[in-house]
């Protein structure tokens, strides 16, 4: 009980910072009030993407140069007008729904186990076949949600107001991943109600853990 209470004052911590975070992007874009310390806090996403992916890598030299390469097209941009600002914020969400949508999408090739199998199985145990297929559909669900962010971006940005663009990948950035995170379980309650239900900080918690210790997390 108190390990979970612990994650949940934890993840309320990270969501309210994640909140302000965003709102001070999402200012930055759209009241043009650029700076290096704004510049800073655009890319922190990128950089602990960054981070994440080159401890893990096999193939470090490769994905270090990846990220040179990003980061000198970062700089470039930043010198440019409002749009290269734009574009340097946009370039974050891109990145991480990017990442997200292949650690998603390349558990379900066929031979292995999807990662919301996997997650639920880390908590449960054995899940039924029932559990295991309704696993898998939700593992396809959040591959098409994280590609429908990108679509709707790159849409945005290409024929929509700057404002709403950001207004989208800033501000309503959480509140539809809240969204897509809690919709499942809920569904899964009313849909299973016989099956042990999993709390959100177990969720968060056996997504952590994947992503920390599992040996199919690392990158080549």
């Amino acid at each position: 009980m108190r390990g979970t209470v612990g994650w949940t004052g934890k993840a309320l911590l990270v969501v309210l910072l994640c909140v302000a975070y965003q709102y001070l992007v999402y200012s930055v874009v759209v009241h043009g009030h650029a700076g290096p310390v704004h510049l800073v806090l655009i890319l922190l996403p990128l950089l602990a993407l960054a981070w994440w992916i080159v401890t893990r890598s096999r193939n470090k030299p490769f994905w270090l140069s990846v990220f040179a390469a990003a980061g000198a097209a970062i700089v470039l941009l930043y010198h440019q007008d409002s749009l290269g600002m734009a574009t340097i914020s946009g370039i974050p969400h891109a990145a991480v729904y990017s990442f997200l949508l292949w650690y998603f999408g390349r558990t379900l090739v066929c031979g292995r186990e999807p990662l919301i199998t996997r997650f639920s199985s880390s908590v449960h145990g054995p899940l039924p076949p029932a559990m295991v297929r309704y696993t898998r559909k939700v593992t396809i669900a959040w591959c098409i949600f994280f590609a429908a962010q990108l679509i709707v971006s790159a849409l945005l940005f290409a024929f929509a107001p700057l404002d709403t663009w950001s207004l989208f990948i800033n501000l309503l950035n959480l509140p539809l991943l809240a969204v897509m995170f809690v919709g499942p379980l809920v569904y899964r309650r009313l849909r299973y109600p016989d099956f042990p239900r999993t709390s959100v900080g177990q969720a968060i918690q056996a997504f952590a853990k994947d992503a920390s210790v599992s040996g199919s997390a690392k990158v080549h």
